[in-house]
């Protein structure tokens, strides 16, 4: 099993624990992070030196990829496995798909790379080297359809995953927050480099929602496998509180969130809080980006519903003047508030019905045997 960030080792660790309730003695050997790792799965890597942005990004990181594909090709040859689980992760997996492939191993493609949005070439090599994708958007499923492609929609897995866990008033006493004074939540994303591109100008948006609204309180859910150190090096001296594994609790009774673009926005959705999405990246990686993309969204809500309903700040449009503008609308516009949450019900029901390992262990069943 193979995931190189941190939502696919949410997702993994999840699959990980239905594979081992089904299969009691089954092994499971690989890429992931701390929550894989906790459920059991032996790591040949860890995703906290392998997450990366961009091509440009990746650069720096290319010796401990190669060393993480080279170890876990060798214990792939040492050690075969019955079966492969490979989510997202594309330029990596889909290397190391065609390793398996050479060595007979069936291969399942967990969560799609975003052929949809750039590199559509992708589909021909999927098409060659994977015995059955399984994909979490409803519109995935035709397009490999189309291409020939043994797909099956499973649904999403945060279905299964985003829940408040306490009350308001009990997340608000842990950390010393007002319940009756608005919330906003923070999330700059889940990789060091990411976090060092958005962080400082979520701090600077937040100073200028403090200036009009002095009682807002803001929260910093901190991802998985982030340096704590990182972030209160960054926020020093503001009036920022992180939280620690309390995430869809801070999202849940913020008021509004500034999120970056990926999983946590469509986390922020199912959870129901109005949300800006923001993003920035080195200028290369973007232009390169801008190339290549099809899409004329970038923020996965708004690409499923197929209209910028949460508002979208990319790059140089990603200004702290902005941002702050955005998320004291978001705050203050009632019938914005409504629209907003009217299509994240519409949302939802585009994203199945649950028990998503499940469907995924029932597919990996069905190849190997």
């Amino acid at each position: 099993m193979v995931a190189g960030e941190a939502s696919g080792d949410m997702y993994g660790a999840e699959v990980a624990q239905c594979l081992f309730r089904r299969f009691p003695d089954c092994q499971i050997y690989g890429l992931g992070g701390p929550r894989m790792r906790g459920v059991g799965v032996q790591l040949e890597g860890d995703i906290s030196k392998t997450a990366v942005v961009g091509p440009f990004e990746m650069i720096s990181s290319l010796g401990i990829l190669y060393a993480v594909f080279r170890r876990i090709a060798e214990r792939i040859e040492s050690e075969p496995p019955t079966a492969a689980i490979l989510i997202d992760f594309p330029d990596f997996n889909l290397r190391l798909a065609k390793r398996l492939k050479d060595a007979g191993i069936p291969i399942i493609y967990y969560i799609s790379p975003q052929v949809w949005a750039w590199r559509e070439g992708r589909v021909k090599q999927i098409r060659r080297l994977v015995n059955k994708m399984l994909v979490i958007f409803p519109f995935e499923e035709e397009m490999y359809r189309k291409a020939g492609v043994d797909v099956e929609f499973v649904g999403h897995p945060l279905m299964d995953m985003v829940r408040t866990t306490k009350s308001k008033e009990q997340f608000c006493a842990d950390y010393g927050l007002d319940p009756k004074k608005a919330i906003v939540a923070l999330l700059p994303g889940s990789r060091r480099k990411e976090v060092r591109f958005i962080l400082p100008t979520l701090c600077q948006a937040a100073a200028m929602i403090s200036s009009q609204k002095p009682e807002t309180q803001f929260v910093l859910p901190i991802a998985p496998g982030l340096d704590r150190g990182l972030l209160e090096e960054m926020i020093r001296s503001r009036k920022i509180t992180i939280v620690s594994n309390d995430t869809y609790n801070a999202i849940r009774y913020a008021r509004a969130a500034i999120v970056a673009s990926g999983t946590a926005t469509l986390e922020t959705a199912l959870l129901g809080t109005p949300e800006v999405i923001v993003y920035r990246i080195s200028k290369a990686t973007w232009l390169l980006g801008k190339l290549l993309a099809k899409v004329r969204l970038f923020g996965i809500v708004n690409i499923i519903l197929g209209e910028e309903v949460v508002p979208e700040l990319f790059q140089d449009n990603m200004t702290a003047e902005r941002v702050s503008k955005t998320a004291l609308r978001l705050m203050d516009d009632v019938w914005m508030q409504s629209r907003i949450r009217g299509n994240y019900e519409k949302l939802r029901r585009q994203l199945g019905s649950g028990n998503v390992a499940d469907r995924v262990v029932e597919a990996v069943s069905k190849v190997i045997n």
